[in-house]
């Protein structure tokens, strides 16, 4: 079962700044570890950036 059960680890991008935050480096500002998806990071999370909220990320295609 090599990968079966890895998530798929999508990266978002802020709308006001452009920031991308990229599951595999985490956010070290932040303190969110690497290989964090971007759904398990808390509610309260802002852009290391512009501190836009969480909400203000769209997926990255």
């Amino acid at each position: 079962m090599s990968g079966e059960n890895k998530k798929k680890l999508v990266s978002y991008r802020c709308c006001h700044c452009g920031y991308i935050y990229e599951p595999s480096q985490g956010c070290e500002k932040n303190k969110v570890k690497p290989e964090t998806s971007f759904e398990e990071i808390p509610e309260d999370y802002r852009c290391p950036v512009c501190k836009s909220k969480k909400s203000g990320f769209v997926p990255v295609k």
